[in-house]
């Protein structure tokens, strides 16, 4: 290596020598070169998700990844991008990351229960739907109204944080991280697209137009405008009706004068994807009384029926999409998405058939039921003591007494050379926070209301992870209303269906006006009851 490479940090995925700045970290400096890291945390060093791998120039680890890494990664070189600092003759290569093949829900039907007019025109509509976590973009035909093709990805604003709160800390009144955020989500988007119109064989043209579904953060961001207001009290958004743009304007590749148009905000936490979703079931329509439920990082919550509707925002955490898990992950494959009891044993099935390596939400909902049931949790949400359970079970217990202790779903090397995943007692308050922050919103909106849970004809389930959990699971742990099952209806994605619909029939964008100006939202942090109730759902 010459006395310039010396200086320069060799990147593995770009095979090419970088500078890296003055005490820029290895997270930073992958960063501004474009390559986008799994970073839950925000770079925290708390939740170990940016793992990468040294050579050459490999610094001491410090104590958060003496924490997380055993001795013999870290001597292989294994390290935290957002701890390590980049220094010259560093070699850096990237592990497979949950990001690279997340499990997204994209799938789309031509429904012909929605009577939307149809445009009669030739172009194409593009219907993107702005993750927190993923990014989808559907096809439309305008003149057939038909959904032709659909793709996903990570959002590259993972990086900067699980969540919108990490997001906004990041940017504060940085006009320049808003604008290296606005970049990362529309280089994804502009990819999307191409997809989209490759799988079709069509063509960009002028006559094509975009709507645009995202929680009020992800919207402000696309647009280039500042989330900052949206991070503190009164939380309050910069701006609630619809925007439109020249797609130009925002870095979309697309004909000179296609517009590109988002969806009405309600709230700070209560964005144009719940808009969306709400022309999507139809609830701002029916006389029947329903409860779209939007649960992810920030859980989003819907009580209406053509005469009124509430909704809320409950804090629920990322613990449902992995974060703040120890052995959390997302949907990728390896991630343990189901457990049963089975006979002495725990039966436990992954994503891809691939040996376990993780758990996401699904798995660990399973997991906390299946562990209920069976005495190995408490109501309160505490491991039983060994003496209590039967020696197949107390067997599975490891570590200490408290939050470190942990029952092990799959033993190290049991499904080949799968590594030790368990959920920890910490893991379980996770989840119980979690659960306690949606059964309050969901208690709330109903006696704001003056309704009873019998009331309710529909409770719709929309996103990913509301398609995928045990709904008896799911109720259980009171994280879904405990109403007939018939009445519960996972319908996907609400916010990127709603989207095509906005498309298809462009006098829904009236709808959607009238739909901010009618939703009552209500703030879950100052209700009188609000701590009150939230403790009394932190029990199972």
């Amino acid at each position: 290596m010459n006395e310039k490479r010396n200086e320069k940090v060799f990147i593995t995925e770009r095979s090419s020598w970088t500078e890296h700045l003055p005490g820029e970290t290895v997270g930073e400096l992958l960063l501004r070169n474009g390559i986008y890291i799994d970073q839950p945390c925000g770079g925290t060093g708390l939740c170990g998700k940016c793992r990468v791998i040294l050579s050459g120039t490999i610094p001491e680890p410090t104590s958060k990844e003496k924490k997380i890494f055993s001795e013999e990664e870290l001597s292989s070189g294994f390290r935290l991008a957002c701890q390590t600092k980049a220094s010259g003759g560093m070699k850096v290569t990237i592990p497979a990351q949950d990001s690279q093949s997340i499990k997204v829900l994209d799938t789309f039907e031509n429904s012909n229960n929605t009577d939307t007019a149809r445009c009669g025109d030739n172009g194409s509509g593009i219907a993107v739907d702005i993750g927190t976590t993923t990014i989808v973009a559907y096809l439309v035909d305008l003149g057939t109204g038909m959904t032709l093709a659909a793709s996903s990805a990570i959002n590259p604003q993972t990086s900067f944080g699980a969540d919108v709160i990490s997001r906004i800390s990041y940017i504060g009144n940085d006009p320049e991280k808003l604008s290296e955020l606005q970049r990362a989500v529309t280089k994804q988007i502009n990819s999307l697209i191409k997809e989209v119109f490759s799988k079709t064989g069509r063509k960009l043209s002028a006559k094509d137009r975009m709507a645009v579904a995202g929680n009020t953060t992800m919207e402000h961001i696309f647009a280039g405008v500042s989330p900052e207001s949206i991070g503190r009290s009164p939380f309050q958004p910069q701006f609630y009706d619809s925007l439109e743009f020249e797609a130009s304007e925002l870095g979309i590749n697309a004909e000179k004068g296609v517009k590109v148009k988002l969806l009405p905000n309600i709230h700070g936490f209560v964005g144009g994807d719940i808009v969306s979703g709400i022309i999507y079931t139809g609830i701002h329509k029916s006389e029947e009384l329903s409860l779209l439920v939007d649960i992810g990082t920030n859980n989003e919550m819907v009580l209406g029926n053509s005469d009124f509707m509430l909704c809320c925002s409950a804090a629920a955490g990322p613990a449902l999409e992995g974060a703040k898990i120890k052995m959390g992950m997302r949907a990728a494959p390896g991630a343990i998405d189901s457990v049963k009891k089975n006979g002495s044993g725990m039966s436990i099935t992954t994503i891809g058939d691939m040996p376990p390596i993780g758990i996401c939400g699904s798995g660990l909902v399973d997991a906390i039921s299946e562990l209920l049931k069976i005495g190995v949790i408490t109501e309160s949400g505490r491991f039983a003591d060994k003496e209590e359970l039967e020696e197949h079970l107390s067997n599975r217990y490891k570590g200490k007494k408290g939050k470190d202790l942990s029952f092990i779903l799959a033993e190290e090397g049991q499904y080949g050379s799968n590594p030790e995943v368990g959920i920890t007692q910490k893991d379980i308050r996770e989840i119980q926070l979690a659960k306690g922050a949606i059964a309050a919103g969901a208690q709330i909106l109903l006696d704001v209301a003056g309704k009873k849970l019998d009331d309710i004809k529909n409770v719709y389930l929309a996103g990913a992870f509301g398609n995928y959990i045990d709904i008896e699971n799911a109720v259980r742990l009171s994280i879904l209303p405990d109403v007939a099952r018939e009445r519960i209806h996972p319908i996907g994605n609400s916010a990127g269906a709603g989207a095509c619909l906005m498309l298809k029939d462009p006098s829904l964008w009236d709808t959607a006006a009238r739909i901010i100006k009618r939703a009552e939202h209500i703030e879950l942090a100052s209700h009188k009851d609000f701590q009150e109730i939230f403790i009394g759902n932190m029990s199972f």
